[in-house]
């Protein structure tokens, strides 16, 4: 079974158009990553329709007191329960505590498609 998905530029988050004015999509490995990805950037409580859908990152994560174990379960957890990510198989996150930012710098997963992908 293939997966589709409406392509998002990962600079902006946006749709984007194909040359000839289409939406741009993508599929597959390339889809699953895409999903992982815009879990990652969901607030929990953020999405009226689902208030359990989302990653805590205000209440468990970038709270008053930063916990690296905690913080990289948690992110983790959610990876993995994405629709078609296998494992994960690279993960590479930084805290600044001046800022109060969990800078993602890397994070590849296996898919079902044994394809790795970045996400």
């Amino acid at each position: 079974m293939s997966r589709f998905a409406f392509a998002l530029d990962q600079a902006t988050n946006d749709l984007f158009l194909t040359g000839d004015g289409n939406l741009a999509t993508v599929t597959d490995a390339e889809a699953v990553g895409q999903h992982a990805r815009q879990r990652l950037q969901t607030y929990e409580r953020e999405w009226f329709l689902d208030t359990t859908a989302g990653v805590p990152w205000l209440d468990q994560i970038l709270g008053k007191g930063y916990d690296p174990a905690l913080a990289e379960a948690v992110v983790k957890a959610e990876i993995l329960e994405t629709d078609g990510v296998t494992e994960i198989e690279g993960f590479s996150v930084s805290f600044e505590r001046g800022s109060r930012r969990l800078h993602i710098k890397s994070i590849e997963v296996m898919t079902i498609y044994q394809e790795v992908v970045a996400i």
